[in-house]
C-alpha cells in the first residue's frame, strides 16, 4: 500500500515538472516566433521585404513597427538620411602623365521613389553593396576631369576642377542609381613625391633668381647714385672754374680799363699843365712849388740852382710816390 502511494506521488510530480518545462518552452517559442514577426524600421530608414524571392511592397515601407511571417520573410533596410560616403584615397595620372592622389567624400540622400531601384535593381539584393556601386562610379568621373588637367596648374585652378568633377558625379550618381547628390567635397589632393621634389627645386631657382635680381637691382641703385654724386662734383667743380674764369676775366677787363683810365688821366693832366705853362709861366711855377710842399717828406732839397747874390731858385724833385 505504502509502495503504490509513494509511486502515485513519484507520477505526480514527473507530471507536474513536465507541464511546466511545456509552459516555459512554449513561452520561449512565443517569444521567438513575435520577435521574428515584428521589425521595426528606424526614422532615418525606408524598407521592403522579400518573401520567397517576390519583393511583398510597391512603395517602401516608412518608419515604424511591421509584422512578417518568421522565417520566411526577408527585410531589407536601406538609410534615406543624409549620407557621407567616404571614398577611399585612390590615383589618377595628369595630362602632363604625373600621378595624384585624390581623397574625396560624398553627401547624398535616396529619394522615396528610388529605395526599391536601389534595394534591387542596383548591385546585389538588399543594401549590402550601395556604397561599393556608389564608389568606382565617382573615382571613374573624377578621374576623367583630372587626366586632363597639368600638375602645375591644379592647385591655381582647384576651385573649377572641383565645380567640374561636382558636376560629373551629380550627373552619372543621378542618372544610374536615382541619388539625390547634394554636395561632393576633394579633401585632399596628393602630389608624388618626385613631382614634389621637382616643384621644390623649380621654387628654390625662382627664388635665387628673384633673390639676384633684387641684388642687381640694388647694385644698379648703388651705381646710380655714385653716377649722381660724381656728376654733381663735376658740375660743382665745373661751376666754380666758371666762375674762377669769369672772375678772373672781370678782373683783368677791370685792370685793363684802370689802366686806360690812368694813361687817359696821366695825358690829360699833362695836356692841362702844358696848356697853363704856355698860357701862364709864373702861375705854373706857383703851382709846381705847391705840390712840391704837399708832397715834400721833410728832406732837404736834393738841386740847388744860383750863384753870387743871386736868388736861389729851388726845383723840388716829387717823392717816388708823388705827382
Amino acid at each position: 500500500m505504502g509502495l503504490l502511494k509513494n509511486g502515485v506521488n513519484a507520477v505526480t510530480t514527473v507530471n507536474t515538472s513536465g507541464a511546466w518545462f511545456k509552459i516555459g518552452a512554449g513561452f520561449i517559442a512565443a517569444v521567438v516566433l513575435f520577435s521574428s514577426a515584428v521589425y521595426v524600421v528606424n526614422p532615418s530608414e525606408m524598407a521592403n521585404v522579400r518573401r520567397m524571392g517576390n519583393v511583398l511592397y510597391r512603395d517602401p515601407l516608412a518608419a515604424g513597427p511591421h509584422l512578417k511571417l518568421p522565417f520566411i520573410d526577408t527585410v531589407d533596410v536601406v538609410q534615406v538620411s543624409l549620407t557621407t560616403l567616404h571614398i577611399p584615397p585612390f590615383d589618377v595620372n595628369t595630362v602632363d602623365n604625373q600621378k595624384i592622389t585624390l581623397d574625396m567624400n560624398f553627401n547624398f540622400t535616396i529619394p522615396r521613389n528610388k529605395v526599391n531601384h536601389l534595394l534591387y535593381e542596383v548591385g546585389k539584393t538588399g543594401n549590402v553593396d550601395v556604397a561599393d556601386s556608389i564608389i568606382p562610379v565617382v573615382r571613374d568621373r573624377a578621374g576623367r576631369i583630372f587626366n586632363k588637367q597639368n600638375t602645375t596648374s591644379i592647385s591655381q585652378n582647384r576651385e573649377a576642377i572641383q565645380s567640374e568633377v561636382t558636376q560629373a558625379v551629380f550627373e552619372a550618381v543621378t542618372e544610374q542609381f536615382g541619388l539625390q547628390p547634394h554636395s561632393l567635397q576633394i579633401a585632399q589632393i596628393i602630389y608624388s613625391p618626385t613631382f614634389v621634389e621637382s616643384n621644390e627645386n623649380a621654387v628654390r631657382a625662382k627664388n635665387d633668381a628673384v633673390a639676384e635680381q633684387n641684388k642687381q637691382v640694388v647694385e644698379t641703385a648703388k651705381a646710380q647714385q655714385k653716377v649722381i654724386a660724381a656728376k654733381g662734383q663735376a658740375d660743382s667743380a665745373i661751376e666754380s672754374a666758371t666762375g674762377a674764369a669769369k672772375s678772373a676775366v672781370i678782373r683783368a677787363e677791370a685792370d685793363k680799363t684802370k689802366q686806360i683810365l690812368d694813361g687817359e688821366g696821366q695825358a690829360a693832366r699833362l695836356k692841362l699843365e702844358i696848356a697853363a705853362f704856355n698860357n701862364s709861366p709864373d702861375l705854373y711855377i706857383r703851382y709846381l712849388q705847391a705840390r712840391a710842399q704837399l708832397n715834400w717828406n721833410g728832406q732837404s732839397p736834393q738841386v740847388v740852382g744860383g750863384s753870387g747874390s743871386q736868388q736861389a731858385i729851388v726845383v723840388p724833385i716829387a717823392s717816388p710816390g708823388g705827382r
